[in-house]
């Protein structure tokens, strides 16, 4: 265990640093309130980090809990880096195991256009997720998997934002592409948010395709520095029966497709994949052969 307690004191320090640093200037739409109460409206300052923790179930008996830390930094107003690098711990009956899960990287630009209705921004970015073990590893999925994905998000009311995904990889093995729906409705100091999530395509013969609910509360603390907690449930046996996270950072503050600001985004993050919606593994453990290559029975 003592490389996640190091993981949590080095996430720790640098969340309490990140909080003090300045504001940077992020595109909202002219007419929403900046007000320091509103976690919605918040603008996080360049470099940002988070610390998030999350335990994840499956139909077949497996459990996964994780602890990741995310790093984002923001050059520019269009342009943001990010990795999530993490420790996690699966278990299945009497069969335990731990080790760090796979590292997400994601580069992504957004441009908005603050002179239409609705005040819409439309964002691109790249992505890979670097295995940190082998094939033989119980806790990731044991090979890098890259791809691309695309987010179009709009302001309804000034209370009420709207966002439309889709992801797609690149590599074979790398799992279905997936299309993504959320809403994000402020309340003044916390902001509640809503998604359904699911894999697209044609899913292995012995399984079905992921689909998941995610929702989520994420309340403003102090300037951009966000408390979370989010929760899944799957719709289809191949997504995970439920999963739960809380997260603590500069990172989760505000609204943006290019920031880890929905359940979606924020369990992806904990658990260290994007090859689905809210899990890292290829399929949820039906006890089906495709389950059995991606280590989810």
């Amino acid at each position: 265990m003592r490389p996640l307690h190091k993981l949590i004191r080095l996430a720790t320090l640098v969340a309490a640093s990140s909080a003090l640093a300045p504001l940077d200037a992020q595109t909202t739409p002219p007419s929403l309130s900046t007000s320091s109460e509103d976690e919605s409206h918040q603008r996080p300052p360049a470099f940002t980090t988070g610390l998030g923790a999350g335990v994840m179930h499956f139909s077949s008996g497996r459990s996964e809990s994780a602890i990741s830390a995310t790093l984002q930094y923001s050059p520019h107003p269009w342009l943001t880096l990010s990795a999530a690098p993490g420790f996690g711990r699966t278990t299945l009956g009497r069969a335990t195991s731990s080790g760090l899960t796979d590292l997400p990287l994601t580069a992504g630009v957004i441009d908005a256009f603050s002179e239409l209705p609705w005040s819409p921004s439309v964002s691109a970015s790249l992505y890979t997720t670097l295995s940190m073990g082998d094939s033989t590893s119980a806790v990731a999925l044991g090979r890098t998997v890259s791809g691309a994905s695309a987010a179009v998000s709009g302001w309804a009311t000034d209370q009420l934002n709207l966002t439309a995904s889709a992801s797609h990889p690149f590599n074979a093995g790398g799992g279905n592409g997936s299309i993504d729906l959320e809403a994000a409705y402020s309340l003044g100091v916390p902001t509640a948010t809503l998604g359904v999530s699911s894999e697209v395509g044609h899913a292995d013969s012995a399984a079905t395709l992921a689909r998941s609910i995610a929702g989520g509360l994420a309340f403003a603390v102090h300037g951009p520095l966000a408390l979370t907690i989010d929760g899944s449930h799957g719709l289809t046996p191949g997504a995970p029966s439920w999963s739960i996270s809380v997260g603590l950072g500069t990172a989760f503050a505000g609204i943006s497709p290019l920031n880890p600001s929905s359940p979606l985004r924020r369990l992806n993050k904990v658990f260290g994949s994007r090859v689905t919606s809210t899990s890292g593994y290829k399929k949820g453990g039906t006890g089906s052969s495709s389950c059995k290559v991606s280590r989810t029975c």
